[in-house]
């Protein structure tokens, strides 16, 4: 079973948790992320520093990221695992990262951030090579020094293929939110419905990229159902 389907086989196994999830957790989020954008945008706008929001504005998306990600690595870790997967457990394990998640993204994503803002290849690099951090959190309950010290060694054994899997993933995400907001635009131009078909349609994308992710880093461990890294 290669690795996208096998995280489609999550997918489909726990699609009603998938959805309760989203709208619990990813949802929330977005919509805070919505509002602070606005705020940002509106008020550094005025003052002609729209490049301070667009820098805030990364900072606060990458930050959810990371954290929105922890439910969604506990439903990949328990199908692939064969342990029992309710949605207790990944509200428990929400909880339980939450902090030590947000707290380790803030140094990643002003590392990024400044990557980015010095050469665009820095900062690239830095996300990539330290992405899966709240994957080795969730994954194997590692304290925040191991938890950087795998994912760094899990970026930098697969660099390339991370890259890639990621680049594809933001293409389809901003190629779904262009599509969806084209043809949201044939029947209204409501801004706040527009906002909630994209925000009702990343629930259903988002998770897929997790369970990739996911999967691969269990087979890197040796704890998944497959030897190598097929795609």
């Amino acid at each position: 079973m290669s690795i996208l389907r096998e995280s489609l086989f999550i997918y489909k196994e726990n699609l009603s948790k998938i959805v309760i999830l989203g709208f619990t957790i990813l949802l929330p989020v977005q919509i805070l992320l919505t509002i602070i954008s606005n705020y940002l945008y509106f008020n550094y706008g005025m003052a002609d520093l729209l490049f301070i929001a667009d820098w805030i504005n990364g900072i606060c998306v990458l930050i959810s990221i990371s954290v929105v990600s922890i439910p969604f690595i506990q439903i990949a870790k328990n199908t692939v695992m064969e342990e029992n997967s309710t949605l207790t457990s990944t509200y428990d394990a929400f909880m339980r990262y939450m902090l030590p998640v947000y707290l380790v993204s803030i140094p990643y994503v002003i590392a990024v951030s400044l990557g980015m803002l010095v050469l665009l290849i820095p900062g690239i690099i830095i996300s990539v090579l330290f992405f899966a951090f709240p994957f080795v959190f969730v994954i194997e309950g590692e304290t925040w020094k191991e938890s950087i010290k795998k994912a760094y060694a899990f970026g930098k054994s697969h660099f390339i293929n991370l890259l890639l899997v990621i680049i594809l993933f933001t293409l389809m995400e901003w190629l779904i939110s262009m599509l969806t907001m084209f043809m949201t635009n044939l029947f209204t131009e409501s801004y706040l419905i527009i906002l909630s078909v994209n925000f009702l349609a990343s629930v259903f994308y988002f998770p897929i990229f997790y369970f990739f992710i996911t999967v691969k880093y269990l087979n890197w461990i040796g704890e998944g159902k497959m030897d190598t890294f097929s795609t």
